[in-house]
């Protein structure tokens, strides 16, 4: 596979070549957003562990193309433009460098890696630019876009801290601004699914004169003003989190953040006593599996659910995924 393929008139020989070339960096760089604005910070593993799931392998998909498009338009003879109406310098270097005689020898393999390695001062200009253009461009402000869009998605607002500043129905929770911070704080936070609700940053307390106790009550009622005020607004951007799992966060838990926990493993454990009531369940079998899942294995356990409870291979997919989070979040012994 050589790197002159990229310039080929045909998408199905030029493709496979620029995937090459731009796929391990962009992977790697897109790994830590998506992990951050999808799963909480956790690693995505998908069901196998060994692809991510299909949002984030879509994600990534689409931000491959985002630079093979403009890419091909410049070999094309059509490259996108500045602001000021001039062509994209990368890009017109990058469409240099594969149309150059050396590039119809070189192996895309070796080339990949000097974009996957650190920036070096004196690395190729090519290089260079197509780390910038090809993976870096394409993956601006990409954190903050996908956690917008998940939001709106299941009905939140786009921007909940503007809402709040603005709106007119949120006056009332202006009045008082130490309360107004904590409660846009807390939003905010929920957006990210980072840790507790009344986790208050330690910098917010200090700013206002704050101890964490005293926070947390005054939290509570803004909330609850809140919900009173726009029960809409409430649900979709604050209740619809209060059922997730908490994530760790850089302080010791709270007696409250105990009890929420434990709560969460009580209800876990009640369900899955509901499941194996019976001694022929159907679920038996397949918390065992979950429980002595090793890496690859998720095939086996999507397959054994699509047998045992009579669904389709995509719907089994899911029951995994959600019986997966069950056991986990009960902590069995």
């Amino acid at each position: 596979m050589h790197l002159g393929d990229l310039a080929a008139s045909r998408s199905s020989v030029a493709f496979p070549v620029y995937h090459a070339l731009i796929s391990p960096t962009l992977r790697d760089l897109i790994r830590g957003p998506l992990r951050r604005a999808r799963h909480g910070g956790r690693p995505c593993t998908g069901v196998s562990g060994a692809h991510w799931c299909d949002e984030c392998e879509q994600e990534t998909d689409d931000r491959l193309l985002d630079g093979y498009v403009p890419l091909r338009r410049t070999l094309a003879g059509d490259p996108p433009r500045t602001r000021a109406g001039e062509p994209v310098r990368e890009l017109e270097t990058v469409a240099r460098w594969v149309t150059s005689p050396e590039a119809a020898r070189q192996d895309v393999h070796p080339m990949a890696r000097l974009i996957r390695d650190r920036p070096r001062g004196e690395e190729p200009a090519a290089i260079r630019a197509a780390r910038a253009q090809l993976v870096h461009y394409p993956l601006r402000s990409l954190e903050a876009r996908v956690r917008r869009d998940i939001a709106t998605a299941r009905g939140a607002s786009a921007k909940p801290s503007r809402d709040l500043r603005e709106t007119a129905w949120a006056a009332p929770l202006r009045e008082d601004p130490v309360a107004f911070a904590l409660l846009t704080d807390a939003v905010v936070r929920l957006r990210g699914v980072t840790c507790d609700l009344y986790a208050v940053p330690t910098t917010l307390l200090d700013e206002h004169g704050l101890e964490a106790r005293t926070a947390r009550k005054l939290l509570r009622a803004t909330l609850e003003r809140l919900r009173e005020l726009r029960p809409a607004f409430y649900t979709a951007n604050v209740a619809v989190h209060l059922g997730m799992p908490l994530l760790p966060c850089d302080h010791p838990p709270t007696p409250e953040e105990v009890v929420i926990r434990g709560e969460e493993e009580r209800q876990a454990r009640t369900i899955l006593a509901v499941l194996l009531n019976d001694d022929r369940s159907r679920y038996r079998s397949l918390i065992e599996g979950v429980r002595a899942t090793v890496p690859g294995s998720g095939p086996e356990l999507v397959a054994r659910a699509a047998h045992d409870l009579g669904i389709t291979p995509v719907a089994a997919e899911r029951f995994v995924r959600a019986f997966v989070r069950l056991i986990s979040l009960a902590n069995l012994p």
